[in-house]
């Protein structure tokens, strides 16, 4: 028995295809085994991208809580069709000529008796033949491209068997499918028990399932995992140089699995009827056209992973084609990711890898599970973008600034005019804060022309130069459909303020990696640029709603309930954002400005007596500095003035803004608003007292009468 002899591995079995059992991965030569392992640094500095980052693409596998499969039923359904009359032979071993054809436009008969020796035969049952004296056929299952499958019991091992019927016309592909599945021992891909001559005959595993199907009661991210299960297989075959070429619904078993956790809903894929290598020359002969690509297509010709994959994108389609509600948590998504698998007016568009198919269809089961009812959210690193630090929180997240109370200007009724509390980012300041695409790991062949011209691109961006970012980017040399070029199209529109042209460029992107969440970020700050709330709080709903750890997501979607006037899911949104470690002040501080914030607007309604007291009891629990505590006293002093017209204590609130004042104008300025805010006087002698008072910054005070 060999042993895999990676260094960060050495536990695995290698199989006779040479791969290890545990890694996945080709055993070593003997002069590399010993090697050291070298780790790769990070590319620094301002490159396009750093050390090609793969994480496990199947993690979506483990945020599905696996249901109980179908029920085995008692005895294996029948198969409502005869034998195709191609499979027709006499069963006689001596005779075996063809028999049941038809003639004329009629078909053939199913039942009767061959011509030639007289033996009786019936297509649409065994009728309790025994094949190598060993397996009773019982029931036929179905019939494929290369013959019929039987319901058998083996008397050896007193169990259930398939027996796949294969004619000696086809026999170098009954050897090639047996040669193929000896090789492979994985999850999901049927096992082969044995091969017999008579027939001659594949032995296989009997999967007491049915077809892969949605049935009633089945949740979206139970489909989709079964998805990503039979990716896994394809990976499997793929990386052993083999095609199924023939994956489909009814060749994905869909059967219960007794183990110690209790029954599993399991999937397994069956008949290799089909299989080819992929160094094979020649167009695919064996296939279903409704779920193939077109043959047009350049997978006929030269077919690469991408025939496999495409098939299973149909598949999916088919599986989940009940769920129509694109506004339904991951849905839309959903139907993005399986409009590029299965994409045949720009077939290099397309998914050129079961891992990188598997890593967009994982972050669809990621958005679906955190809906209702699972409400599972997730934090983990992309494997397309770098990390954003930046919470873009437009002002939410800090006192306001002491120049808005400089200028600020009061009515008669000591009503405030004031700037805006918060604003949406600025579009050059979103440019250089959305996260840096790492290199593709699925193009590690990319030139490093374009990499370093990428990286150029990024520095210019990040230097507010548009113009020098283009030419780098048109240097690249990308092609215009690829996902990294209108990712850095829509930076560059960003940093022109050309949202119209920013909003293109991130759809496309979202289109071309659904299951990432920075594009849909992006589109939800282009929405907020453009006015468009609806937009913008369903895209940041759904980031959001899937990690809170993109705090972007959560004050953008508090700025939109706010200015939609929903002050309570505003609050709401702060509050879970809190939770966050990396945002938790910010967060608080919006919580709190939140629920006493004034916006100008008949929509806008004022703070309740409620938000009144969040606020001041949020502020009694946030750890601060004097300049900022007394901002955001002011600012709850300023709501509380609105509800019972106290103009004491907001100008005390103001006055107390004075003593952080950087400049003796500004103090000046503050001191004088809180004097106009002051009720008006009504005893002699506090003129008096007016005058004796002192500037902190030397000289004479303003009079506090009004």
């Amino acid at each position: 028995m060999r042993m895999c002899n990676r260094p960060d591995c050495g536990r695995g079995e290698i199989d006779q295809q040479g791969f290890c059992e545990v890694c996945d991965r080709e055993r070593l030569p003997q002069d590399r085994a010993t090697a050291p392992v070298r780790v790769p640094e990070p590319v620094r500095g301002t490159g396009g991208g750093v050390a090609q980052v793969r994480p496990d693409p199947w993690y979506g596998l483990g945020l599905v809580d696996s249901d109980q499969g179908p029920d085995a039923p008692e005895e294996p359904p029948r198969s409502a069709e005869p034998i195709a009359e191609e499979h027709r032979f006499c069963p006689n071993p001596d005779c075996e000529l063809p028999v049941g054809r038809g003639r004329d436009g009629e078909p053939g008969r199913t039942r009767g008796y061959c011509p030639e020796c007289g033996t009786g035969f019936d297509f649409t049952q065994p009728d309790g033949r025994t094949v190598a004296g060993r397996y009773d056929l019982e029931r036929v299952l179905g019939a494929g491209a290369f013959g019929a499958a039987y319901l058998a019991h083996d008397r050896n091992l007193a169990a259930h068997v398939v027996l796949k019927a294969l004619h000696r016309s086809v026999a170098e592909t009954a050897l090639h499918e047996r040669d193929v599945l000896v090789g492979l021992r994985h999850d999901s891909i049927v096992r082969i028990l044995g091969y017999e001559h008579e027939g001659p005959h594949l032995v296989l595993e009997y999967v007491p399932g049915v077809a892969l199907s949605a049935r009633d009661g089945d949740r979206l991210e139970t489909l989709l995992a079964h998805g990503i299960r039979i990716l896994q297989a394809l990976d499997y075959l793929h990386a052993r140089g083999l095609l199924h070429c023939d994956v489909k619904p009814l060749n994905i078993m869909r059967f219960r699995e007794l183990s110690p956790a209790g029954a599993l809903d399991q999937v397994r894929l069956i008949d290799f009827g089909a299989v080819r290598r992929q160094r094979d020359e020649g167009p695919v002969v064996a296939y279903t056209p409704a779920y193939a690509p077109p043959e047009s297509d350049p997978e006929h010709r030269h077919p690469t992973p991408g025939f496999d994959l495409y098939s299973l994108g149909m598949t999916l389609r088919s599986v989940c084609r009940a769920w129509t509600d694109r506004s339904a948590p991951g849905v839309d998504s959903l139907h993005l990711l399986l409009e590029r698998a299965t994409d045949t007016e720009r077939p290099p568009r397309r998914f050129v890898s079961a891992r990188q198919f598997a890593e967009q269809l994982s972050g669809v089961v990621r958005q679906v599970v955190a809906a209702a009812p699972t409400h599972r959210q997730v934090a983990r690193p992309s494997a397309l973008f770098g990390s954003m630090p930046h919470s873009l929180h437009g002002g939410l997240g800090a006192a306001r600034p002491l120049a808005h109370w400089v200028e600020a200007r009061p009515c008669e009724d000591a009503a405030l005019s004031m700037r805006p509390p918060f604003s949406s980012p600025e579009p050059g300041d979103i440019a250089t804060a959305l996260p840096t695409p790492l290199s593709d790991p699925d193009a590690p062949d990319m030139a490093g022309s374009t990499r370093r011209a990428l990286g150029e691109s990024r520095h210019a961006l990040s230097r507010r130069d548009p113009e020098l970012a283009e030419r780098a980017l048109a240097a690249a040399g990308l092609d215009d459909w690829h996902w990294l070029h209108a990712w850095y199209c829509g930076l560059i529109a960003l940093a022109r303020a050309d949202i119209r042209s920013a909003t293109t460029a991130f759809t496309t992107v979202r289109r071309a990696v659904p299951g990432e969440l920075i594009p849909q970020l992006a589109l939800g700050l282009c929405a907020e640029l453009r006015g468009d709330l609806d937009a913008a709080g369903s895209h940041y709903g759904a980031v959001f709603d899937t990690t809170p750890a993109l705090g972007a997501a959560g004050f953008g979607l508090a700025r939109v309930h706010l200015l939609g006037g929903d002050r309570t899911k505003a609050v709401g949104t702060a509050v879970r954002l809190a939770q966050e470690f990396r945002y938790e002040r910010q967060a608080r501080v919006a919580a709190v400005r939140l629920s006493v914030m004034v916006l100008d607007g008949p929509a806008q309604p004022a703070p309740t007596r409620d938000d009144l007291e969040r606020a001041t009891a949020g502020l009694a629990g946030l750890d601060m500095d004097r300049a900022a505590r007394a901002g955001l006293r002011a600012e709850i002093q300023y709501a509380h003035f609105l509800h019972h017209r106290d103009r004491a204590q907001l100008s005390d609130a103001v006055r107390e803004l004075g003593r952080h004042a950087p400049t003796e104008r500004e103090y000046v300025a503050l001191v004088d608003l809180a004097n106009r805010l002051r009720p008006p006087l009504r005893w002699r002698w506090a003129a008096r007292r007016a005058r004796t008072g002192h500037s902190r910054f030397g000289g004479t005070p303003t009079t506090l009468s009004s």
